[in-house]
């Protein structure tokens, strides 16, 4: 149901469109700029993405394959990074305004603002998003798979659900965490005998094809590859087993996500305050349909995830919450409508667009004058050039690959002019593009961070004899106004063969 505006003062009426536009396009802006301009050097995620994308792999150890691929599409011919910022706010950008429709063909339109605007006090879509990541891809693709599916619940057609099934696997490619997503919608599906009808025409299975069809490349790659990324994430869902896990973990992460989304809350509390206004929008009551559709595609993935943990015992990480309170906001909304005039709403909008510029603002002291270290002020640029330069002066030759602690490694490749190949953590399994006999035959430089007690494990020198003695180098921090100890680097070369010089 389309609701028209209905706010209105002395005739004038309040239009939220503009609002959201300007909104989406402030925070796109201000959330790409700031960090390019900020930082010195890419997050840590972001860092990931690039040496995974130097070679466009079906599936990579951590991850399936669309943040590896989209991360080498937003580095594309150039190390300043800040495409980098700008696909993680493209993807939240992309979530706020689905939820903007959503919201819109439940609610009011002012409310629909205010639902979507709720999201920025969130960590979520500032701070966090700020690393292109397989969280921050989530944002927008778990929102665009809602959406649709919305849609073909209402209006079925080969449209909404290809493209239902487009999102939900492209999800999936994004982090295997959005089987949570499609389990809560297909229950959703199954559970309402209306919608259980629509499994009955062909519509459904439309979406069904796409999604399996961008499924299966990643699915044949993880057979040939031991199911590396599978046993990633039970790995990172393992601890120490304890009948006390299936309640704490539970118990952690719904206190984690509480905890993100109390600024909303607040946010929200403040249009309670204030004289009952003269002028009114009228309140809403949610039909059946949306009340329980809210229901599946809202806290539905936050509670199955909890269930699965109060079975199994498994540990949830905080950061999985991040594409789970993207409805919160329109349920807020709906659940409990606060009496809104022009003042009330003009108030509203300066304290959030002030809130963005505060929490820019704290962003940027936080790197400016931070007394810890911080991937922001990593010295990056200034390793790779020395590997690189050192490289080209002994050899004479392009520095082809580079090989060790993930990390270190991965700003060399990103920030060298010769993009080198990396030996993740001198693990094939972990890099299985790399061609052992090459890389003996071109040769290596081979890294760890010494700062992080890492070392470089005996296995290696015996498996590489040629290999050069090590030595540590050092480098300073950026912006190291509070002396902090400079970054320790372990280097040891792989001299290429004379045959390939």
């Amino acid at each position: 149901m389309q609701h028209n505006l209905l706010i209105k003062k002395i005739g004038n009426p309040l239009n939220p469109t503009p609002w959201v536009i300007l909104f989406l396009m402030t925070h796109l802006l201000a959330w790409t700029l700031v960090p390019a301009l900020v930082r010195y050097n890419l997050p840590l995620d972001a860092i990931e993405g690039t040496v995974w994308g130097h070679q466009l792999e079906l599936g990579y150890d951590k991850n399936p394959m669309l943040n590896g691929w989209l991360t080498a599409l937003a580095t594309y011919g150039s190390t300043t990074g800040w495409g980098v910022y700008l696909f993680s706010q493209l993807s939240v950008v992309a979530c706020f305004w689905v939820v903007w429709r959503l919201a819109k063909s439940m609610l009011p339109s002012v409310y629909a603002l205010i639902a979507v605007m709720l999201l920025e006090g969130i960590q979520y879509y500032n701070f966090h998003a700020i690393d292109f990541n397989d969280n921050t891809l989530e944002l927008g693709l778990w929102a665009l798979t809602i959406y649709y599916f919305y849609q073909a619940l209402r209006k079925p057609n080969h449209v909404n659900w290809l493209l239902t099934g487009l999102f939900a696997g492209l999800g999936m490619m994004a982090k295997y965490y959005t089987v949570a997503l499609l389990a809560a919608l297909a229950l959703f599906l199954l559970i309402d005998k209306t919608n259980r009808q629509q499994l009955k025409s062909v519509y459904p299975y439309t979406g069904l094809g796409a999604f399996v069809l961008i499924l299966l490349p990643h699915t044949i790659w993880l057979f040939y590859h031991d199911f590396i990324t599978v046993t990633y994430v039970f790995e990172r869902a393992s601890s120490t087993p304890k009948w006390t896990n299936h309640f704490f973990f539970p118990a952690q992460f719904a206190w984690q996500q509480l905890q993100a989304f109390l600024p909303a809350i607040i946010l929200y509390a403040l249009l309670f305050i204030g004289k009952k206004p003269l002028a009114v929008t009228p309140q809403t009551n949610l039909s059946r349909f949306d009340k329980q559709f809210l229901f599946y595609a809202g806290p539905g993935p936050f509670l199955l995830t909890m269930l699965l943990s109060l079975v199994t015992g498994i540990k949830l990480r905080a950061g999985w919450g991040m594409p789970l309170l993207s409805l919160w906001g329109i349920i807020l909304v709906a659940s409990i409508q606060p009496r809104l005039s022009i003042k009330k709403i003009t108030v509203f909008l300066t304290l959030i667009f002030t809130l963005i510029t505060l929490l820019l603002l704290g962003y940027d002291l936080s790197l400016v004058n931070s007394p810890d270290p911080s991937t922001a002020n990593f010295p990056g640029k200034f390793i790779a050039a020395k590997m690189t330069e050192d490289w080209h002066n002994e050899f004479n030759t392009k520095l082809e690959y580079v090989a060790g602690s993930r990390w270190v490694s991965g700003n060399i490749e990103f920030y060298s002019k010769d993009h080198p190949a990396v030996f993740i953590e001198w693990d094939k399994k972990r890099a299985p593009w790399i061609n052992m006999d090459d890389m003996k035959k071109k040769g290596a430089v081979f890294v760890w961070n010494i700062t992080e007690k890492e070392s470089l494990p005996r296995e290696i020198r015996i498996k590489f004899p040629t290999l050069k003695p090590s030595r540590i180098m050092t480098f300073d921090w950026q912006r190291n106004y509070y002396h902090l100890a400079p970054v320790k680097i372990g280097v040891a070369i792989l001299p290429p063969c004379k045959s390939s010089l």
